[in-house]
């Protein structure tokens, strides 16, 4: 089995052949847990499960019935597929706004047809926004505050979308309970706020200063 995809577009592509597997099945199939596994291509159990219990909407819409004592799960493989490649295709939008607004903040001009960063990129893309602004401090040129804070949220959705990768690597069974793994989630992006909330005082603070430098 194919490890599970690590991009967004990548994870999109892979549901668009779990699309054509599920409309080769007959209208009205329900799949049980392991078969829908292979039709998605997730490499583990908690994969799957990680999506059923964090993915606002998921069970709500009626895509999966959960298992449990006993009880079969049971997918209706169009309605999961169909589920999911909204969601995804939703996270990507979101991260080609990101990626624009990173885009001015750092002065690059990207591609009308770029694709939104993965981590790695976003992090790299963190470098090079210090580099710049530490040459543009040197020359008496700060960045704008509010360019900077949009950079840095979307930094931290980033950052916390990594972080909660982990959460599968220590549970790879799915064997925490779905409050446990919820307080987990809830945890880390409470951590990813303040932090957030930190970095944007510490920006204001740094630009106020500033400001008052050069008409000082």
């Amino acid at each position: 089995m194919p490890p599970q995809p690590k991009s967004l577009s990548a994870r999109l592509r892979q549901l668009e052949v779990a699309k054509a597997r599920a409309n080769a099945l007959p209208r009205g199939a329900k799949l049980s847990f392991e078969p829908m596994r292979e039709l998605l291509g997730l490499a583990t159990r908690a994969a799957l499960r990680d999506w059923c219990d964090s993915i606002e909407g998921f069970e709500a819409s009626k895509a999966f019935v959960r298992g449990g004592n006993g009880i079969e799960w049971e997918f209706d493989p169009r309605k999961t597929v169909a589920f999911l490649l909204k969601h995804f295709s939703r996270q990507i939008e979101a991260q080609a706004t990101r990626s624009r607004k990173i885009a001015k903040a750092v002065g690059v001009n990207l591609p009308a047809a770029e694709t939104a960063p993965s981590l790695q990129e976003t992090k790299q893309l963190v470098e090079l926004t210090l580099t710049v602004t530490a040459a543009q401090e040197k020359m008496g040129v700060y960045a704008v505050a509010a360019e900077v804070a949009d950079f840095i949220a979307g930094y931290n959705e980033e950052l916390v979308s990594g972080i909660l990768g982990v959460k599968t690597k220590v549970d790879p069974n799915g064997n925490l309970p779905p409050v446990v793994r919820k307080a987990i989630d809830e945890e880390l992006r409470s951590l990813a706020t303040a932090l957030h909330a930190l970095a944007a005082n510490y920006i204001e603070v740094k630009r106020a200063g500033a400001e008052q430098g050069a008409t000082g």
